[in-house]
């Protein structure tokens, strides 16, 4: 048996009395776990294997395939999300972007501790789509995806006006050097994003600035990850971006 902290993903259905979770964990990255007995235990499990709790988990097993949670004892409990219809969607993005992101038993336990900033930040404040897309960048630059943007792909000099990000290199090149479709990408959206991966203090995003990277990031994450981000077509159906912040 092993501890690890960890941040419920999924629920996932298992028959009438055990629960099988999706957890990311600070040791060993993603991975299934199943809680013999959870549904019914109360002294064990009771409201706490749901997305966005934070757990001090005890787990036996191989480390790899689906493992046994023995323990969980609540770290933190996100409550404030569930009541705030924004709150709740910018967090299920959350957790649906280390979902697919992140490959099964591969650890990273930055992204975690990234996880646990954002929905600390979630809980606790008014959200703003710039911190969606700040989280985005970061756990771009924290999976191996960091997007290049200082330098023109094509040419190699720095790109200091507007520019065209091409999916396929991960990176931005001057109008003129790009010889594929990309997204242009406006100079004021390029200083942003380099801002945000330098760590400096760059929100709030301008509205065009915001439109440029509602289009471009999630297109790199689904272009990296062939996968499609469920929770972003929630988001546009119900029109999310156009409430305040």
């Amino acid at each position: 048996m092993e501890r690890t902290y960890g941040v419920i993903i999924r629920d996932l259905e298992r028959g009438e009395s055990d629960a099988l979770v999706e957890v990311f964990t600070s040791r060993w990255g993603r991975l299934y776990a199943v809680a013999k007995g959870g549904k019914r235990s109360k002294r064990r499990f009771l409201n706490k294997l749901e997305p966005f709790c934070y757990l001090w988990l005890i787990l036996d097993g191989p480390k790899k395939g689906l493992v046994r949670l023995d323990q969980a004892d609540t770290v933190k409990v996100f409550g404030n999300l569930l009541g705030d219809l924004k709150k709740i969607l910018y967090g299920f993005y959350a957790l649906e972007l280390v979902h697919i992101m992140t490959p099964l038993w591969d650890p990273h336990p930055e992204v975690l501790q990234l996880l646990v900033r954002f929905l600390t930040f979630l809980d606790g404040y008014s959200p703003r789509e710039d911190h969606l897309r700040v989280f985005e960048l970061k756990m771009l630059s924290e999976l191996g995806y960091r997007p290049r943007l200082e330098r023109c792909l094509g040419c190699g000099e720095p790109v200091r006006g507007e520019g065209v990000f091409s999916l396929s290199r991960g990176g931005v090149l001057h109008p003129d050097c790009a010889q594929e479709d990309g997204i242009r990408i406006s100079q004021e959206t390029l200083k942003r994003l380099r801002g945000v991966l330098l760590g400096k203090r760059v929100l709030p995003f301008p509205p065009e600035v915001l439109c440029e990277a509602r289009e471009l990031l999630p297109a790199f994450i689904r272009y990296q990850t062939g996968r499609e981000i469920r929770t972003l077509r929630v988001m546009q159906e119900v029109g999310i971006w156009n409430s305040s912040g």
